[in-house]
């Protein structure tokens, strides 16, 4: 059966609608948010959710869906929608998405370009959100922080602002709509 181009938008917007309330409420339930006494219950279950969501963005947004090319539709979408560093977005991949996805845990050192990265995982500090911390200089160790509520808002946003995905989609900016067809096609039959 053929979409409509009307059926094609219908879809997108209930893909991308659920994916997005589904994201906050399953981060909500992993991360107990309640102020300065926010504390986290379940950190990497909240992560894979927000890499499973950037993935499948990632999908939708290059057009391109196969297990080889998910790091970098990932980083595409990461890069021009949520308007992530490319420092940001390798240390976000190699330290957190690469070892949750593939072995369950985050290694706590992780050397990229000749400096040494620790990690903090924070439930919700908007400050503290990517923020590179140089520990020493002579050793050149970092600490890089995630906050993972900001993570979560950042996809969010990323669908639902303005210049958002979802908008550029409807909009049928660039070839965005045809993208999103191509892979709700693979998708839909798995």
């Amino acid at each position: 059966m053929t979409l409509s181009e009307k059926d094609v938008e219908d879809i997108a917007k209930g893909i991308l609608t659920e994916r997005v309330e589904t994201l906050k409420n399953e981060v909500r339930h992993c991360i107990l948010l309640s102020g300065e006494t926010s504390k986290i219950s379940a950190p990497f279950s909240a992560l894979l959710y927000c890499f499973s969501s950037i993935d499948l963005l990632g999908s939708l947004y290059t057009g391109k869906f196969d297990e080889r090319s998910d790091t970098e539709n990932a980083k595409l979408y990461m890069r021009d929608l949520m308007c992530y560093s490319d420092l940001s977005i390798a240390l976000i991949q190699k330290i957190f998405r690469h070892k949750l996805v593939h072995t369950a845990e985050p290694k706590w050192f992780y050397k990229h370009d000749d400096d040494t990265y620790i990690w903090s995982c924070y439930s919700n500090n908007r400050t503290k959100h990517l923020e590179c911390q140089v520990l020493d200089s002579r050793a050149r160790a970092n600490n890089f922080s995630i906050s993972i509520w900001s993570l979560a808002e950042d996809i969010v946003n990323s669908v639902q602002k303005d210049n958002g995905y979802l908008n550029k989609l409807l909009k049928k900016e660039g070839d965005l709509f045809e993208k999103f067809s191509r892979v709700f096609d693979k998708i839909s039959f798995l």
